[in-house]
């Protein structure tokens, strides 16, 4: 069966477009269906067949199979027509031979594709329990997006809770995502001290909700109430009118951690300078 997801092109100041994510200036919808509505939004390729690397076009006038008149704002790269289409060596041969780079593993190619604005389908089909958070400046906005599983093996339920996005960066606390209830779980988790001094209110947000907070004697892993171990999700925040700088923010890259051998879980946040 044929596993795609629909695209649009949704540069800023346009709103974060409910029921997506926003990456870069790519609207980028969490469902397999829907979004016919102004902006235009295509359906992307088959991810079953290969990785997708998205990315915008603004001038409008990349080619479409439709008709030789009709053009989009976005096109798409994919590892499909490649040998080995779905290994993680091929998805980084993609990448490195598309935009000049010289990565090594999966995981920084995708994390380095979202940071630029493109989206791409390592991040969400990758290795169970890896996820990456990015922070980016998008026009006058800095945007969070988050995408990826939880491997939960070796934490503990520690009860429901209700959280919405925000973040402290002098503690290195943050959540994306609605206002709603959460799941948290504890266990060992390595964390950051901090990753810069400031803390806002978020203006919009989309997706799932998770994030990490203080609990117990360490941190607390918040993921969406009811989810299952290395299930994939995705979820953004949006502070508009902001900028890294001002956000009090320490552009780096952070990581959490938890879990040993096949069952470890690794967190990644990259703030963009």
């Amino acid at each position: 069966m044929a596993t795609a997801r629909p695209f649009a092109y949704n540069p800023p100041p346009n709103a974060v477009i409910t029921g997506t994510e926003q990456v870069g200036s790519l609207a980028v919808g969490t469902p397999t269906s829907g979004f016919t509505s102004n902006p235009q939004f295509w359906n992307g390729p088959d991810e079953e067949l290969g990785y997708v690397i998205a990315y915008p076009v603004p001038a409008g006038d990349h080619p479409t199979p439709v008709f030789d008149e009709v053009t989009s704002y976005l096109g798409f790269l994919g590892t499909k027509n490649m040998s080995n289409p779905l290994s993680e060596a091929t998805f980084v041969e993609l990448t490195n031979n598309s935009f000049n780079q010289n990565f090594t593993g999966g995981t920084e190619a995708s994390t380095w594709l979202t940071s630029n604005g493109y989206w791409n389908s390592w991040v969400s089909s990758g290795a169970s329990g890896d996820f990456n958070v990015t922070i980016t400046q998008v026009g006058p906005d800095v945007v969070w997006n988050g995408s990826g599983s939880f491997n939960l093996t070796e934490l503990t339920s520690a009860g429901p809770s209700g959280v919405g996005a925000g973040f402290q960066a002098s503690q290195a606390i943050w959540a994306i995502g609605p206002n709603v209830p959460v799941d948290t779980y504890s266990g060992t988790i390595t964390y950051p001290i901090t990753f810069g001094i400031g803390g806002v209110g978020v203006t919009s947000t989309s997706g799932s909700t998770f994030g990490i907070l203080p609990g117990g004697s360490g941190r607390l892993l918040y993921v969406p109430s009811g989810y299952v171990s290395n299930t994939t999700i995705s979820g953004s925040a949006t502070y508009a009118s902001q900028t890294i700088a001002g956000m009090g923010l320490t552009p780096g890259t952070y990581t959490w951690s938890w879990g040993t051998g096949g069952n470890t879980s690794t967190l990644v946040m990259t703030i963009s300078s």
